[in-house]
Order: C-alpha cells, then sequence, then structure tokens
C-alpha cells in the first residue's frame, strides 16, 4: 500500500522499523466497537506500515488531524476489517470519542478528494487502507465534544425565608 503522501508531499518519510513483535513502550489505542477491532497505534511511515502496525502517519498528521493507516490484504492484515466500516460508527482514539461522518475512495496519485480532511482546523481521524491500485479507502472521523449546558441556580434559602411558589 502507498500512502496518499506519497503523490501529495512527493518525499518518503525515513525512520526505524517497529515490528509487531517488539513491545511497545506506549500504545496510543485505537478502538472501534463495531468491528471488534482493538490496535495500539505507532508514529511513523510507511516502514512501520509494511512491518503490520497501525500507524499514525506523521506527513499527514498535526494537531488537530490523526491519519491513521495499515494493510488491509497483507503485511498482517491488521485493518482487514476496516472495509465494514460504517457512517455513524464510534472510534475512540487517545482517549477521545469520534464519530464516522465521511466515506470516499481516492486515488493515492490525485489526492485532492482528501486534501480537506488533511489540512483541517476540526479535531478529526482519518483511517486510511488499501483498495485496489491506485486507490485507498479512506474514512473521516470528527470528535464528538458533549459540553454540559449552563443553568441557572437559584442562591439557597435562607433560613426562616418563605418560598415562592409559581
Amino acid at each position: 500500500m502507498v500512502l496518499v503522501a506519497v503523490a501529495l508531499l512527493g518525499v518518503g518519510v525515513m525512520a526505524p522499523i517497529v515490528t509487531a513483535s517488539e513491545p511497545a513502550a506506549a500504545c496510543d489505542e485505537l478502538v472501534i466497537p463495531s468491528l471488534d477491532l482493538s490496535r495500539c497505534v505507532v508514529e511513523g511511515g510507511q516502514p512501520q506500515i509494511d512491518a503490520g502496525n497501525v500507524v499514525r502517519y506523521s506527513a499527514l498528521s498535526s494537531s488537530t488531524v490523526h491519519w491513521l493507516a495499515g494493510h488491509r490484504s497483507s503485511h498482517g492484515s491488521t485493518f482487514a476489517s476496516l472495509t465494514s466500516l460504517r457512517i455513524g460508527a464510534t472510534v475512540t482514539y487517545r482517549g477521545r470519542l469520534y464519530i464516522v461522518t465521511d466515506y470516499r475512495l481516492a486515488n493515492r496519485f490525485q489526492p485532492e478528494a482528501v486534501a480537506d480532511w488533511i489540512y483541517s482546523p476540526q479535531s478529526s481521524l482519518a483511517l486510511q487502507t488499501s483498495a485496489a491500485s491506485p486507490y485507498v479507502h479512506v474514512w473521516r472521523a470528527v470528535e464528538l465534544v458533549i459540553s454540559a449546558p449552563m443553568v441557572e441556580t437559584a442562591p439557597p434559602p435562607v433560613p426562616g425565608q418563605a418560598i415562592p411558589v409559581p
């Protein structure tokens, strides 16, 4: 699998190869309950993907976008079940909850179809795996942020004071 980054950036990322058998010092856990999928995500690029890992692809990730990639049918097939992912599914990564909102089949040599996802200011995940060459499957999940509504409260009653009835 060749990532969209190759065409977009035109450069390779060099990093030490991490094999699936090496113990991870720290694990950024990815969980997709609807697929019964739980993976430890490592940082890196194509060499780490080819070693059978799910990788937070450094060249496409930022402070707001986590671009995660893994092989579907080779190199350990760590993302084999990803093609069953549906819009509305929940994903947990780094302790945050995301909701899958979009899917695109993108030509890795013409990444314009997902360029807006790469540069998004919104906290999101991109989940990528191979399709038929030169295409890749890519899903987008946005972070679910739940904020509690502000509730106005009355001051506590003064002892001995009558409480008005509306």
